[in-house]
């Protein structure tokens, strides 16, 4: 089959998909990426074909947003017009999009393509999906196509949540296929820093805040000093493209880097701390490792809310993150078990879901059907 998979320009949107890509080209399919000219690289290093579409991410406003909505709408609107044109030659058989990208549904009705929607965490709840349907209805409008949002509605939902994290609400799409989330993906022969081998003490933490609200300086600097004490390595990642630097000395068991991959660093963790994004919860969550989440924006509070619901995670609000508070809460998750005992149920969920290569098959059988 050609498939399309489509992303926003963002690394935790376009990390979520990957998995699935690489799935999809080992199998024999030919694949293409199609995300920002900010991400070609990224994508491209992973031996995958990639179409550069719309705009950058700091193109679109960057990390400051007054509204995320629209700016998935916004970004959106310049990606279908690239995409069109890209799509009407190569003739995709299948597209799949991330559930916040919204020119993958136009590209789809357009090219009469079996569609699917590639979820990022915790399904969104129903009160959200009619801004979803109205934004998304007029991009097709605009497109000459005004049933994208019914077709969308119909679409195969790939829903990376395992059922510790799910709500009772009744979900949005009628199609879900369950599948396994991948805790990031190095690179060919990218390893960690050897100065990780020589931290001083058995226990390490992991510490993040994604490449969005990384900018939080003043909450990483608590939570440095909050963390620090705890008899603990502490490892943080602080964005690509961002100076260690700017945190100033630290001491011999504090490791501050912009980026290490998460594949071969969660596995040294015994405890995380982030602001909830999905990728850095399931990636601690498949290696049964607790949580502590301090969540800024967008689908965070959901995250932080099932986290907590399932008993792998404490939450502090962002109004309560000073240095002892972030400090109480991670020693309660390092010395009583039963944090680590409920990751690890949880971990176990997740490696019994479907991984990518089982779900591509059954996107493919009703095509195979005489």
């Amino acid at each position: 089959m050609r498939i399309l998979i489509v992303s926003g320009a963002l690394y935790g949107h376009v990390n979520t998909v990957l998995p699935l890509a690489l799935a999809a080209r080992d199998a024999g399919h030919a694949v293409v990426v199609a995300s920002g000219p900010d991400f070609v690289e990224h994508i491209e290093r992973r031996g995958l074909r990639s179409w550069a579409v719309g705009m950058t991410h700091e193109e679109a406003g960057g990390n400051r947003q007054e509204s995320w909505l629209n700016y998935f709408a916004t970004t959106a609107e310049r990606r279908v017009a690239d995409l069109l044109p890209m799509a009407d030659r190569w003739k995709p058989e299948l597209v799949i999009h991330e559930e916040t990208e919204l020119a993958g549904a136009v590209v789809a009705t357009l090219a009469g393509a079996r569609h699917a929607v590639h979820g990022l965490g915790v399904m969104p709840p129903s009160r959200i999906w009619p801004v979803f349907v109205q934004a998304i209805g007029m991009l097709g409008v605009r497109c000459g196509m005004p049933d994208v949002a019914a077709r969308l509605a119909q679409a195969h939902y790939l829903h990376v949540c395992p059922s510790a994290l799910q709500s009772d609400e009744t979900p949005i799409w009628n199609h879900v296929l369950p599948l396994r989330p991948v805790a990031g993906l190095p690179e060919v022969n990218e390893r960690l820093p050897d100065r990780l081998d020589r931290l001083p003490f058995p226990r390490t933490i992991h510490l993040s805040f994604g490449t969005v609200y990384n900018g939080n300086v003043a909450i990483l600097e608590r939570a440095i000093q909050g963390l620090g004490s705890l008899g603990a390595n502490l490892i943080v990642t602080i964005g690509p493209n961002e100076d260690p630097s700017r945190f100033g000395p630290q001491p011999a068991h504090v490791c501050i880097e912009p980026y290490l991959p998460h594949t071969l660093l969660l596995p040294r963790c015994d405890l995380v701390v982030s602001h909830g994004g999905a990728g850095v919860m399931f990636g601690a969550l498949s290696h049964g490792i607790a949580q502590l989440v301090i969540p800024q924006g967008a689908d965070q509070f959901l995250n932080a809310d099932a986290c907590t619901r399932s008993g792998a995670a404490l939450r502090l609000a962002p109004d309560d993150t000073s240095a002892r508070t972030i400090n109480a809460a991670a020693r309660r998750l390092l010395d009583e078990p039963r944090f680590a005992a409920a990751a690890q149920g949880v971990q176990a969920e997740i490696a019994a879901m479907p991984d990518a290569a089982a779900v591509l098959k059954q996107l493919r059988a009703p095509a195979e059907k005489p």
